[in-house]
């Protein structure tokens, strides 16, 4: 059975494993790339974890961290109650179980008490079983960024998501 909890800096280094399988096997979904991670030291993890405007949470099957995912609160008054989704990854063996749908529903309870009313994320177009899940859980399409990230054989696009909790 897979639990859901808020990782802090004491997994740093589960986190740092499980964030390079995702930036290694699926490179063209993360704005960030594996070198630029794998050359981050354990601190910048630490750090990261330890940010009161970051509300990392991880999937854990006993001891083993199979699913991650970030949520980015924004700190300025007026913006207070946004959030943006990113780093959604689950480890392949446990695909097709609801993981991402249930870490995702652990953050929007999390995040109701601090206000957050608003969730956002950016999926790449061509990202279909992606797309299909976050509809399915009540994201919308406002927008679509064109050329939104550079990878090596060229741009890919994104759509732009919320969901109002």
């Amino acid at each position: 059975m897979v639990i859901f909890k808020k990782l802090t800096a004491e997994h740093a280094e589960l986190y740092r494993t499980v964030r390079l399988e995702a930036l290694k096997t699926h490179p063209e979904a993360y704005a960030s790339d594996f070198e630029t991670e794998q050359n981050r030291s354990m601190d910048h993890f630490r750090t990261h974890l330890s940010d009161e405007q970051m509300l990392v949470v991880g999937g854990f099957d006993g001891d083993r961290l199979i699913a991650i995912a970030s949520l980015h609160r924004e700190s300025l008054p007026k913006m207070a109650h946004r959030a943006t989704l990113t780093s959604v990854y689950v480890h392949p063996d446990y695909r097709g179980q609801q993981i991402s749908r249930k870490i995702i529903e652990y953050m929007i309870d999390a995040v109701k008490e601090t206000g957050v009313t608003k969730i956002y994320l950016f999926v790449m177009t061509d990202n279909e079983p992606a797309i299909r899940a976050y509809k399915k859980f009540g994201f919308v399409i406002y927008g679509e960024d064109r050329d939104a990230m550079k990878e090596k054989d060229g741009y890919v696009d994104e759509y732009l998501m919320v969901k109002y909790i």
